[in-house]
């Protein structure tokens, strides 16, 4: 029993460590560079036209004649995985601190990418599947994430009580269209 204790005082005091570490990394901002994002991009194009070459039209179709899948798993994508994410966050808060759970529920938020796609065609899974719920969980990300972040930091803001404003997500809508078709459509029509 005192052996339990010694162990469990030494768990917390990493935790609250681990603590004191993140702290350190609210002041830091990640800026990739209009030429580091375009490295990124064609990266990105290339796997997705690699998933797109296993792509088959008809079975495309088949999902959207069939959509209850789409449907489940978009609501998953939009309503499940930020309230999980949002539960989790609320689990961690006294380890954590809340720029890192809001950062955890912004990206909850935000839509499945290419690379998801990617993974799927490895995993043998349904990749026409993959590539629809990225499109359209892509399509609505400039209304559904800055939605989905307000509502659930503004949640967890309200639970843990902090005293300060959510950040303003704001998403332009053309250039992330412009991205969508580059990144997501041309490969897959080239595909």
């Amino acid at each position: 029993m005192i052996i339990h204790f010694a162990v469990g005082k030494a768990t917390v005091r990493k935790l609250f460590e681990m603590k004191e570490q993140l702290e350190s990394l609210n002041g830091v901002s990640i800026n990739f560079g209009e030429g580091g994002m375009m490295i990124v991009n064609i990266i990105l194009a290339f796997v997705m036209f690699g998933v797109a070459l296993g792509i088959k039209t008809q079975t495309f179709k088949d999902v959207f004649t069939s959509p209850r899948s789409v449907i489940v798993g978009i609501l998953l994508q939009w309503v499940g995985l930020p309230a999980v994410t949002f539960a989790i966050a609320l689990a961690l808060s006294p380890v954590i601190t809340p720029m890192i759970a809001l950062g955890m529920i912004l990206v909850a938020s935000c839509p499945g990418g290419n690379i998801s796609n990617f993974i799927s065609s490895l995993s043998k899974g349904n990749i026409e599947l993959s590539v629809s719920m990225t499109a359209i969980s892509t399509a609505f990300a400039p209304l559904i994430t800055p939605i989905n972040f307000f509502l659930w930091g503004s949640l967890y803001s309200s639970v843990i009580s902090i005293n300060s404003e959510i950040p303003r997500l704001v998403i332009p809508f053309l250039p992330m269209l412009e991205q969508i078709l580059l990144l997501l459509g041309v490969p897959i029509v080239l595909g």
